[in-house]
């Protein structure tokens, strides 16, 4: 067994017997994308599911585990599907519960009893036979999958499940999993797209976004496709007001995913330092034009983060959504901050407490316009400055921006200057142009 994915799944037991599914449902998602034969991690992502209202998943999982533990990987054969130790066995699994599992693994033949065991054999036997019979023959034609078996029929075309494999991106359980039906199969092509997902490729258009880190411009080039867009338009709108997970299906949805890695993949090959790739990533997303017609007409529908990209401008919740997106894949905490009073989205990135905005544990970060990490003191056009204590919503768990002392300095020194008024002296005016250098600042350009 992969030690990788025993340490995520033990990790999701620690969280699930604290109840903090959120975290175990992460952890165990990692286990099975390491493993994707795992039988114990997909068991215990089937009862996180569960506890987290999500039937549908659950079931999808249970069946994964029970066909796992029978194949095993690489000689590796699970003897007992293990949930976290505070599950509530009153409510059983699809398929039993572990305890039975755990009896049905450990029978064995005891020789003293052999003769008396066999007299009810002959029977055994042919109720045995009946079953692979019905298995083999009639079930694949109830559900739909095709086959073979015993009898070779003619039926509807259905996904195997005994040739799929587990890819990023498909192990998604905040939202009911969506059915496409372009082609079933799950594996994916040498680039990393799922095939299921191939014939969405279609309306190639090429981007380039700008950003800039420490004063340095660059460009990072993306394609994105029409066809995943179209395809992404079919999701429900934006109309969960008022729910902590609201902006959670904008992150995680599974055929926007293999098309957005590659955006992430590009931060990184800019540089190497982590940290620098949240800058990149920050001033990438903040350079991005502002949607003031859609602010105009005041709609709800708001675009998921590819839809974002591809028309090359947004709202704040919209930025906002694809920023908490690339850096939770850079593997930092991240957070949605919604200000109620001012009908206002930021993102929150987790840092060290002297750092955090209003005690909330997370930087603030603008995403309308270029500002400094952690100054959210910003002047509004539409409301001046933001006055109330925001809604935070956490979209993904992750490290901490260690180095975000630099801005925080940067930040008091950009408010101490704006501060002296129009006219500045020399010097603080060199460091005011400094400053509007590194962050990639427009002078006078409001949120």
């Amino acid at each position: 067994m992969d030690t990788g994915a025993t340490a995520w799944k033990d990790q999701g037991n620690v969280y699930y017997k604290q109840k903090r599914y959120e975290e175990a449902l992460r952890c165990y998602s990692e286990a099975v994308q390491i493993d994707p034969l795992y039988a114990d991690a997909w068991y215990n992502l089937g009862m996180t599911c569960r506890a987290l209202g999500y039937a549908d998943e659950a079931g999808t999982c249970f069946e994964r585990a029970k066909k796992y533990s029978h194949a095993g990987k690489s000689g590796d054969i699970p003897s007992r599907i293990s949930p976290p130790s505070s599950v509530d066995y009153r409510q059983p699994a699809r398929y039993g519960s572990p305890d039975t599992r755990e009896n049905l693994n450990a029978r064995k033949v005891i020789p003293g009893k052999k003769k008396q065991s066999l007299k009810g054999w002959p029977m055994v036997i042919v109720l045995i036979l009946v079953l692979v019979i019905a298995q083999t023959a009639f079930i694949p034609f109830i559900t739909g999958t095709g086959g073979a078996g015993l009898f070779p029929f003619s039926g509807s075309t259905g996904t195997d499940a005994r040739g799929t494999s587990v890819q990023q991106g498909q192990v998604i359980v905040k939202t009911p999993a969506p059915v496409y039906s372009t082609v079933p199969a799950v594996s994916q092509d040498s680039g990393g797209i799922p095939k299921q997902y191939m014939a969405l490729k279609t309306g190639a258009v090429s981007k380039s976004f700008p950003y800039v880190l420490r004063g340095e411009h660059g460009t990072l080039d993306l394609t994105l496709y029409h066809g995943v867009s179209r395809e992404i338009a079919k999701e429900d709108p934006y109309s969960y007001v008022g729910e902590k997970d609201r902006y959670r299906k904008f992150i995680y949805l599974p055929v926007q995913d293999p098309f957005l890695v590659p955006l992430v993949d590009a931060i990184r090959d800019k540089t190497d330092d982590p940290d620098d790739q949240v800058r990149i990533a920050v001033s990438l997303v903040q350079q991005i034009p502002y949607d003031q017609e859609m602010l105009d007409t005041g709609t709800l529908e708001i675009r998921y983060p590819y839809q974002t990209l591809l028309d090359n401008k947004g709202v704040c919740c919209e930025k906002s959504v694809l920023l908490a997106y690339i850096l939770h894949k850079l593997g930092y905490g991240v957070a949605l901050m919604d200000f109620d009073a001012e009908k206002h989205t930021a993102v929150g990135i987790r840092s060290a407490p002297e750092y955090a905005y209003k005690n909330t544990g997370y930087a603030f970060i603008e995403t309308t316009t270029p500002l400094i990490i952690t100054d959210g003191n910003g002047v509004y056009p539409a409301f001046g400055r933001i006055r109330s204590l925001p809604e935070v919503l956490p979209a993904g768990e992750g490290k901490s921006l260690g180095s975000v002392s630099e801005e925080w300095n940067d930040a008091r020194e950009w408010d101490r200057l704006n501060s002296l008024g129009p006219v500045l002296g020399r010097s603080d005016y060199s460091a005011w142009q400094a400053l509007c250098r590194k962050y990639g600042i427009v002078p006078g350009a409001g949120q």
